[in-house]
């Protein structure tokens, strides 16, 4: 290498006082593994991925911690500060004996040496953030005692509290303490639906806590993968793809891979041949002349492959789907859809209980649009037997 010249390896030599020749280091995002923050120093799912260690050259080091929902540190110090690039999400901050603040991505925040404090996840969105700290005799931090649910839900500046109490109250004792606890549907269930409500809605920004609370009730990523890809056809294609960012954070925060998702072509279930031909001939004689073309894609990618993919269950598709109509008001489309959802195992409580559920998530008129509807369909069906 000539003198004053750069050459392209990614290591190169500098000549540093005091130091043998140190190269520059470059790392990859494939090179650095996330891990998950042990309970000694956190409360609830944590991830760090260490970005950089102290060195002989520099006492700074730093990583990227993602908290989930309701997730925290301990409280504890740092002998020369810290300071907090916040790059998703929402979370919080406090320091000892003051109220704590809200944080959200792009903001950056300077801890002073010593101070005693916690950072973390808001109760509803998860947040990440680069953590940058120094150490002095070899320690960068000092970890103290846990924070108490309590002190957590203290409040805190910029939180539903300081524009509308009732509206806190109402989502914390009605919908989490009351509506989510009632039996007709269990979490499961109400994920799914939650979830299709706000993809069809393009309701992202609660989107991040509902994918959480999903995996954490049993809804696989598969599941997930084709709630997604079924509402692209039920919702719109922009509504699904706006979806997609946001589930691509919770799953990379997950540490899920694509070998827990569907692939693209899968081996279908079986198709109900009488009844299949029956819907397109009834279709096709009502449609055919009108929009050929949509009548054509109805039968190909819908109803011959979509609803064949196995990774989300006939009954589990009628629920996104009944859910999404009605999120949607498209209440015409009900009738068909919520016979067939009964026909693939949701009972007549279970049904009536989405639009309960869905009455909170998509308002009331929605909810109440789809009842005269699910009525007749519930009583034509008690007719027959």
């Amino acid at each position: 290498m000539k003198k004053n010249h750069l050459t392209a390896a990614l290591a190169l030599s500098l000549l540093v006082p005091g130091l043998a020749q140190p190269t520059i280091q470059l790392s990859r995002p494939g090179e650095r593994h996330p891990v998950a923050g042990p309970s000694t120093t956190f409360t609830g799912s944590v991830r760090v991925t260490p970005l950089f260690g102290s060195s002989p050259a520099s006492a700074y080091s730093g990583g990227s911690v993602t908290f989930s929902p309701g997730a925290r540190s301990h409280w504890h110090t740092h002998p020369l500060g810290q300071t907090l690039l916040v790059t998703e999400g929402v979370g919080r901050v406090q320091a000892w004996g003051q109220p704590s603040f809200e944080m959200r991505a792009g903001d950056v925040v300077t801890i002073p040496p010593g101070v005693k404090h916690w950072h973390g996840a808001a109760p509803q969105t998860s947040v990440t953030h680069i953590a940058l700290q120094a150490a002095r005799d070899g320690k960068a931090v000092e970890w103290l005692e846990p924070v108490s649910q309590e002190q957590y839900t203290m409040k805190t500046k910029h939180t539903i509290e300081n524009v509308s109490p009732a509206l806190e109250k109402a989502r914390r004792e009605t919908i989490h303490g009351d509506l989510w606890q009632r039996p007709q549907l269990n979490a499961r269930d109400r994920s799914i639906v939650t979830l299709s409500c706000l993809i069809a809605r393009n309701q992202t920004l609660g989107l991040p806590f509902y994918l959480e609370r999903a995996l954490d009730s049993g809804v696989k990523p598969a599941e997930i993968s084709e709630v997604i890809h079924h509402l692209a056809f039920y919702a719109g294609w922009e509504n699904a793809m706006a979806s997609v960012p946001v589930a691509g954070e919770v799953f990379a925060r997950r540490g899920l891979g694509q070998d827990e998702l569907p692939a693209a072509r899968v081996e279908p279930l079986p198709l109900n041949l009488e009844a299949e031909n029956q819907r397109a001939t009834t279709v096709s004689a009502n449609f055919g002349e009108t929009a050929p073309g949509l009548v054509q894609y109805t039968t190909d990618v819908l109803f011959r492959d979509l609803w064949l993919r196995p990774d989300l269950a006939p009954r589990d598709r009628s629920l996104v789907t009944v859910a999404a109509l009605i999120s949607s008001g498209q209440v015409a489309q009900v009738p068909y859809h919520l016979n067939r959802a009964m026909d693939n195992g949701l009972t007549q409580e279970q049904a009536s209980e989405v639009i309960t559920h869905l009455a909170f998530y998509a308002g009331w008129p929605n909810a109440f649009s789809a009842l005269p509807v699910a009525k007749e369909v519930f009583a034509q069906r008690k007719a027959k037997g």
